[in-house]
């Protein structure tokens, strides 16, 4: 889910990070002291849930100290830092994951960051269209133009997949690339016919009276999945597992809180985001009891094959990080 308002610049290199990408541990010195630890993530509000883990110490109960890296505009941005060494961890969409390992790259997932529901009322990153155009399903989308916020990435898969489901063609729909604050416009200009919209975006749509055309997690698979994960370097797990061993529990510590207490989460995502609180309180919430397994993951790899953005289904068992 989006947040409009986080600036998207390149983050920088965190001092005392090694070149694998593992915190050099030298960088703190003398007993009690914490090892500094750089997290990267695309401006979306699942971050906030470990910004929120931060806040409430379970980071410093494990020995660590984040600093949080600037938003990157889309996951891919975040693999390449996390493979540079800029981040011990990065969060990012499943697909951006699956896409960087089948390119060469040797990445692990540490800890899961967001699910779908089973629930088609739920969606948080529905296929958003104008009532005025008289579009049933996603079908109809052929001949139309569709915005996704990254050419090839989790957005163009899902919309990409709703068509088909749907029984269309997505080749012969025209896929624009727009940045979230932008497709809404675009879309009451009349220069788009629809966008995969990620929260606040789909909510803020809503109310101004567009609609969901179709869910397109459900479309996905009706049972929840994983739309997101923390990964790392296999290279700097392996050469560190106690580090990223406490950085895994402390991730799941922060995700099961967040699930517990959605009324602080709720309350963070303003100040974290810079959004009017009434929309953070109305916008939709990913699933963050979501766990990763090889069930939650394989719908995510059997929609990117179907749908052209990966040419085969990764090694799933052997991208789950395990100390």
């Amino acid at each position: 889910m989006a947040l409009a308002s986080i600036a998207l610049v390149a983050a920088a290199t965190l001092a005392g990070c090694a070149a694998d990408g593992g915190t050099n541990p030298d960088s703190t010195a003398g007993p009690g002291a914490l090892t500094a630890i750089k997290i990267g993530s695309i401006p979306v509000t699942d971050a906030a849930v470990v910004v929120l883990g931060d806040k409430q110490g379970f980071f410093k109960d494990e020995g660590l100290t984040v600093e949080f890296g600037n938003p990157a505009a889309g996951g891919s941005s975040v693999v390449a830092a996390v493979i540079a060494g800029e981040y011990e961890v990065g969060y990012s969409a499943t697909l951006s994951v699956f896409q960087a390992v089948a390119g060469g790259n040797d990445l692990t997932m540490i800890a899961p960051a967001s699910g779908s529901f089973d629930d088609p009322a739920k969606g948080t990153n529905d296929l958003i269209t104008s009532p005025d155009l008289g579009l049933k399903s996603a079908k109809d989308l052929e001949g139309k133009q569709v915005a996704v916020n990254a050419a090839g990435g989790f957005a163009e898969m899902l919309g990409k997949n709703a068509v088909i489901q749907a029984g269309g063609d997505p080749a012969k729909v025209q896929w624009v690339q727009l940045g979230f604050p932008d497709q809404l416009p675009a879309l009451q200009s009349g220069r788009i016919q629809g966008f995969v919209a990620g929260e606040p975006f789909g909510t803020l749509a809503r109310e101004d009276g567009e609609v969901t055309l179709t869910n397109t997690l459900y479309d996905v698979s009706p049972k929840e999945w994983l739309l997101g994960t923390w990964f790392a370097s296999r290279a700097a797990a392996e050469k560190n597992p106690q580090l990223f061993e406490k950085i895994q529990r402390a991730i799941n510590n922060s995700l099961k809180y967040s699930v517990e207490h959605e009324d602080q989460l709720r309350k963070i995502i303003p100040d974290f985001a810079g959004i009017d609180p009434k929309i953070a309180d109305s916008i939709r919430l990913s699933n963050y009891a979501t766990p990763l397994t090889l069930d939650t993951l394989q719908p995510m790899a059997t929609a990117a094959v179907r749908t052209g953005l990966l040419a085969k289904e990764p090694d799933l068992p052997s991208l789950i990080w395990k100390p």
